[in-house]
């Protein structure tokens, strides 16, 4: 998509939040930011710089202390239906006692989607995260990598405009995590998402985006925005290997060294 017709599908205008109470934190100092339509935007900063509070405002789940979120024009006021959520923890986001296809059908309202569409629909995102035979399966019956690809095929069913996602690879082994970054490559191509990607893995937040953000530690601002401009389609030898890759996960690993180290 070029410049000239991309639109922004994620606006965030002076987001900040506190926690408040006995011992008052400033988790977020202001965030100004967009997400354009179709994209592949990744967040990095140093722990507990409270990425996961910016999710869950964004998302709607909390109200920030100040600023808004715009998903399409429109302030958000609680979770939009136009947007999904994929935590970390995928052994918490399913349910144990229904099957892979159940946990899916679960997101699709009877009232608008058939049952032979949502059949469908089911069968259709389980190909796409190559899990096609295991709908008859329960979670428990699953890798930790399979329930994940789950998680995320019940996020395309229900067919958001844009998809968050919180770190959704750090609890899986290396070839794991490989295998699912290359799976939303190819997920991202086959439907055509935006989406919002929270890492704190600098070489992932780089292989697969269009852009980084790179935020401080907190109270979070963002430190630099950098465009990731990378021959496709990605490779996990050959992407890695590119000089732009090289010189890419070294700056942004140099500010978040300096955010760590940064007296407040």
């Amino acid at each position: 998509m070029s410049a000239t017709t991309t639109k922004d599908l994620l606006t965030i205008e002076g987001l900040g939040h506190v926690y408040e109470g006995k011992h008052r934190h400033e988790a977020i100092g202001r965030l100004d930011f967009t997400v354009p339509e179709g994209a592949f935007v990744s967040i990095v900063g140093p722990s507990g710089c409270g990425k996961t509070t910016m999710l869950r405002c964004l998302s709607g789940l909390m109200r920030p202390s100040r600023g808004r979120v715009l998903l399409a024009g429109e302030p958000v006021d609680g979770v939009p239906r136009d947007l999904a959520l994929v935590f970390q923890d995928y052994s918490r986001s399913l349910f144990p006692w229904r099957t892979v296809a159940s946990n899916i059908a679960f997101v699709l309202d009877r009232r608008t989607v058939g049952p032979e569409a949502r059949q469908e629909r089911i069968a259709e995102v389980l190909e796409a995260v190559g899990l096609t035979g295991a709908a008859d399966k329960y979670p428990w019956q699953l890798s930790g990598g399979m329930q994940q690809r789950v998680a995320i095929a019940r996020a395309l069913a229900y067919r958001p405009s844009i998809l968050l996602m919180d770190e959704p690879f750090a609890s899986v082994d290396a070839q794991t995590r490989a295998e699912l970054e290359d799976l939303m490559l190819d997920v991202r191509r086959r439907f055509g998402m935006t989406i919002l990607f929270v890492t704190h893995d600098i070489d992932e937040s780089v292989y697969l985006a269009d852009r980084v953000l790179v935020l401080s530690k907190s109270p979070s601002t963002v430190v630099d925005t950098l465009e990731v401009d990378l021959p496709g389609p990605r490779d996990q030898v050959a992407t890695r290997e590119e000089e732009a890759f090289v010189h890419l996960r070294s700056t942004i690993a140099r500010m978040i060294r300096d955010q760590s180290t940064r007296r407040a």
